[in-house]
C-alpha cells in the first residue's frame, strides 16, 4: 500500500508540473493564432555515476560500503512537448557489509539490477538547456551473497527523478540526473533506499532534430518607375527578412539586404525601421536584449557600407509577435529574425 501511494503521488507531481508548462508556454495565442506542430521523436543513451545504498547495513556491522558505481542505457519516446515515456536497464552495483557473527567475520554482499519505466515530462529553458522530470517504476532483482549461500527475490518499488540535459548539437544531448528508488529490496534478501546520480549522453531520431539552415531570403524586385502627369517617381515600400542562428546577433546573410542598402544610399531622407525578435526559448529579459542587439547589428551593417546613422531606426521585440510556433527547431529559426521596412514614397522626376 505504502508503494501504491508514493507511485501516486509521483505521477501526480510530475503531472502538475506538466500541465503548469503547458499553461504558459504561448502567451501571445490572443493576439496570434497557433497551431501545435510538435515533432515527436525517439532518443536512446547511456549513463554512468554513482550508487548509493541508504541504510544498507546494520547498526552492528564491522564495517560498511554503501556506495558503488552504477550504470545503465536507456531510450525513450516522447510523443508531446510536455509528455513522453523512458524505460532503462539499470546496473546498481553492490553494497558490502562485514559483520562478527559467533567470533567469525563473515562478508555479504548485495548486487541489485532492474528495469526502469517511467513517464517523463520536460520544459524548455533557454536555447540549450531543458530540464525534466519523471515518475515511474522499477523492477528490481537482487541477490545477496553470504558465507554459506546466496538468496535472491524481485519486485517492483516506486522511482521518482529529476535533471537538465544539455543540447551538444541538435541530435547529441547530454544530461545529468538524479534518481530516488523507495524501499529497494525485500525482507529475504534486505533492503534500503537506493540514490543514483548519474551523467549521460543520448542522441535523438527525427527530421526535427536535424538543424537545418534555411534559404537565403531572395532580393526584392527592382522599383518599377513609371512617369505620370504630373511628373513623380514612386518608390514602393521595402519589406526585408535576415534570419539568425540560435543565440547569436551575428548577420550571416547579407544578400537579402541588398536592396534595402541600394535605396537607403540613393536617396539619403530614408529611413530604415529595423525589427529584431528571437524564439520563445530562455529568459524574456536575455531575448529583449538578443533581440535588440541582433536588429543594432543590421543597422551597425548599413553604417558601415555608407548609410547615415540617422537613417535608421533599431527596435527590438524579443519573443514577441512570432511568425510560427516554436514546437520545432525549423519554426524557431524562422523565428529568430530581424525585418527590415522603409515606407513607399513619391519623389519629383528629374
Amino acid at each position: 500500500m505504502s508503494k501504491l501511494i508514493v507511485i501516486s503521488f509521483s505521477f501526480f507531481t510530475l503531472f502538475s508540473v506538466m500541465f503548469s508548462s503547458a499553461a504558459s508556454a504561448n502567451p501571445n495565442d490572443s493576439e496570434y493564432a497557433q497551431t501545435p506542430s510538435f515533432e515527436s521523436y525517439f532518443y536512446a543513451g547511456a549513463k554512468v555515476g554513482q550508487m548509493h545504498y541508504q541504510n544498507a547495513c546494520e547498526d552492528w556491522s564491522i564495517s560498511c560500503e554503501a556506495n558503488d558505481t552504477g550504470y545503465g542505457v536507456f531510450a525513450g519516446y516522447q510523443f508531446w512537448q510536455h509528455l513522453g515515456f523512458e524505460t532503462a536497464y539499470l546496473d546498481l552495483g553492490e553494497a558490502v557489509a562485514d559483520y562478527s557473527e559467533s567470533g567469525v567475520d563473515n562478508r555479504y554482499v548485495g548486487t541489485m539490477k532492474g528495469w526502469e519505466l517511467s513517464a517523463i515530462t520536460r520544459m524548455n529553458l533557454s536555447e540549450n538547456f531543458e530540464l525534466f522530470a519523471k515518475a515511474g517504476s522499477l523492477y528490481w532483482d537482487g541477490d545477496n551473497q553470504g558465507p554459506l549461500n546466496t538468496t535472491s527475490d524481485s519486485d517492483w518499488a516506486p522511482m521518482v527523478g529529476i535533471g537538465l540535459e544539455y543540447a551538444m548539437t541538435p541530435s547529441w544531448i547530454a544530461r545529468v540526473e538524479y534518481q530516488y528508488i523507495d524501499s529497494l529490496g525485500s525482507e529475504l534478501i534486505g533492503g534500503s533506499n537506493g540514490h543514483l546520480t548519474t551523467l549521460g549522453i543520448s542522441y535523438r531520431f527525427g527530421s526535427s532534430h536535424s538543424k537545418t539552415k534555411s534559404a537565403p531570403q531572395p532580393m526584392a524586385e527592382p522599383a518599377i518607375v513609371e512617369p505620370i502627369i504630373p511628373a513623380v517617381i514612386t518608390l514602393p515600400a521595402l519589406a526585408v527578412t535576415t534570419l539568425f542562428e540560435f543565440d547569436s546577433s551575428e548577420v550571416s546573410e547579407v544578400a537579402p539586404l541588398t536592396s534595402v542598402l541600394e535605396r537607403l544610399l540613393q536617396q539619403p531622407t530614408t529611413i530604415a525601421n529595423i525589427k529584431g525578435y528571437t524564439d520563445s526559448k530562455g529568459n524574456v529579459e536575455y531575448n529583449q536584449a538578443l533581440s535588440e542587439r541582433r536588429a543594432q547589428a543590421v543597422a551597425d551593417y548599413f553604417i558601415s557600407q555608407g548609410v547615415k546613422p540617422q537613417q535608421v531606426e533599431v527596435h527590438g521585440y524579443g519573443e514577441q509577435s512570432p511568425i510560427l510556433d516554436n514546437n520545432s527547431e525549423n519554426h524557431r529559426h524562422e523565428n529568430r529574425r530581424v525585418l527590415i521596412y522603409i515606407p513607399p514614397m513619391t519623389l519629383p522626376a528629374k
